[in-house]
């Protein structure tokens, strides 16, 4: 018979940040250390804070949160519930974090995900729901059952589980929740709760071996589950397989809470037979992938291949390995094979990326600073780079948060980049006349090869509303056939924008409708005009101005 496993309970925090200002900082990263925010919503103490044996990074004695199964006869069900998301300036919001499992027997313990939009008041399923069990495929389990209290002794132990989120970018008020259901089996355990957000996104089926492509990374499954964890299980291999998740992250450095950020290296080799540290990530090349299938009937064996053909020397380059943001980068034994990089023979999923030597293999820029300025409609970016290397120059893309995706981009800019340069350059360029809005902003550096890569702005620019009523003089002025009329409203409300000839005839009418306060722009096309004088008026509310173009054809 079973024995109660008594855990000495670190209570959450359960200061609930519904009344306070929602986490819109990213990427936003939870250990289990001290949850500030999250709360348990239960009626017999199943979840609870306890240090693991090992944690996803190997540490030992790491805390983390547990779902005590092991104690309580089935029934029970309790709620870890996060705190409050506010994701209006993510574009495409993903979640990753780390489970382990083992049942006593074959007791059917589950695991839900769930999701609030209305701040935490009521809960459903994400769009693919995430329940586990220990009798589903993929079980929940992450090795054979014990009939002893169990905690992860092995980073082997923890699955990388990715959920996106892409259906609730834009949005805030965003709240998640652990269900956990208790059979009285064993105990769950849940580590590193991290939220980012994504630059590509691959989601494959496995169901055999073979490669999958996501980006320049390729996924090579050997098998898709090795020999049994124990003799207790009788598959050689995992019947389901399960569900392969390639998150690309193109537009920033991977962020990283480890110290040092990259283990020195004494085994792994390089391409050209080496042993070096990198000293460089490079920031374009850097995936999280994570795999459903690996769990109680065996663990994948599977090559990751990234494509580097970018680069003029392979030689050096690495491919890293981490469990997450918390943890430190590991030199994994690469070699190369035509365009690629490959590392073999890997069984658990996490963070991968490219390293290399700066000395060899420089960045084409690397920059020092990029930020916003913002005058009324007006946003200046300025940016400066520490060195260069045949830089061409510039292209400044901007997107529209709202209703939009990261694909979404279009370029209003371009500045000359300066080539080869050891020394500092600043950097500057103006968007004028910006709508009312969100706006993400990023660089595309080019070089005379035509290779580029993205440097993206790392907050949002938010244009408001202005204080005053204005009509602009057009532009440009004289004009053939088209020019432009920016007008500001400080309130909500109809407004008309007529065009009228020398003679006081109405010729066209420009705008005649609703608007909401904000900054605006409207086209007039005279192509069906003669050349003359002409005068526009706006009418808003009690506001009217009147101001003469000048069209020449």
């Amino acid at each position: 018979m079973k024995k109660t496993f008594t855990i000495l309970i670190l209570v959450f925090l359960t200061i609930a940040l519904r009344g306070y200002s929602q986490i819109n900082t990213f990427p936003y990263v939870q250990t289990g250390d001290l949850p500030i925010g999250w709360s348990v919503v239960q009626s017999i103490p199943l979840w609870s804070l306890y240090p693991a044996a090992v944690n996803p990074a190997g540490v030992p004695n790491d805390a983390a949160i547990v779902c005590n199964f092991f104690s309580y006869a089935a029934g029970p069900t309790g709620l870890v519930v996060s705190p409050a998301f506010d994701f209006t300036s993510l574009t495409s919001p993903v979640v990753n974090f780390y489970t382990a499992y083992r049942s006593y027997s074959t007791e059917n313990d589950s695991l839900q995900f769930l999701i609030s939009t209305d701040n935490g008041v009521t809960f459903g399923n994400v769009p693919t729901a995430f329940r586990r069990s220990f009798n589903s495929t993929p079980s929940l389990a992450t090795g054979p059952s014990q009939t002893t209290p169990y905690s992860p002794t092995s980073v082997n132990d923890w699955r990388h589980e990715t959920i996106d989120l892409s259906a609730y970018a834009g949005m805030n008020n965003i709240v998640f929740a652990f269900r956990g259901v208790c059979d009285y089996g064993n105990n769950l355990w849940i580590d590193n709760f991290v939220v980012n957000n994504k630059d590509g996104y691959c989601q494959t089926n496995v169901t055999s071996a073979g490669s999958f492509t996501c980006g320049e990374a390729v996924v090579k499954f050997n098998t898709i589950g090795m020999k049994p964890l124990s003799k207790s299980d009788n598959q050689n291999d995992n019947p389901g397989g399960g569900v392969l998740s390639v998150t690309q992250h193109a537009n920033q450095s991977p962020p990283t809470f480890a110290s040092p950020e990259i283990q020195p290296n004494f085994t792994a080799t390089n391409p050209g037979n080496n042993i070096s540290t990198p000293n460089v990530i490079y920031h374009d090349y850097w995936y999280t992938v994570s795999y459903t299938g690996n769990d109680r009937f065996g663990y994948a064996n599977y090559d990751l291949k990234i494509d580097v053909s970018f680069f003029s020397d392979i030689s050096t380059l690495y491919i890293l390995k981490r469990a997450d943001m918390t943890a430190s980068w590991v030199c994994l034994n690469t070699v190369s094979s035509g365009n690629f990089i490959v590392a073999s023979g890997l069984t658990t999923f996490s963070d991968f990326a490219v390293g290399g030597d700066s000395a060899s293999q420089p960045l084409p820029v690397e920059l020092s600073s990029f930020t916003s300025l913002i005058n009324g409609r007006d946003v200046t970016l300025n940016w400066t780079t520490a060195s260069e290397s045949n830089n061409s120059g510039f292209e400044i893309e901007r997107s529209n948060i709202k209703g939009q995706n990261s694909n979404d981009w279009i370029k209003v800019g371009n500045v000359s980049g300066k080539g080869n340069t050891n020394s500092s350059n600043i950097y500057s360029f103006t968007d004028r006349n910006i709508a009312t809005g969100k706006y993400n902003y990023r660089l595309k550096q080019t070089d005379f090869n035509g290779n580029f890569e993205y440097f993206s702005l790392g907050n949002e620019v938010i244009i408001g509303t202005p204080d005053k009523f204005s009509l602009s003089q057009n532009y440009p002025n004289p004009f053939n056939p088209s020019t432009k009329i920016n007008y500001d409203l400080p309130f909500d409300g109809r407004v008309s924008i007529k065009i009228f000839d020398m003679t006081g005839r109405e010729v066209a009418s420009l705008v005649n409708e609703f608007k909401t306060a904000g900054y605006y722009t409207a086209d007039f096309n005279a192509s069906a005009l003669s050349s003359g004088v002409y005068f526009y008026t706006i009418s808003a509310d009690n506001f009217t101005a009147t101001k003469k173009m000048i069209l020449v054809k």
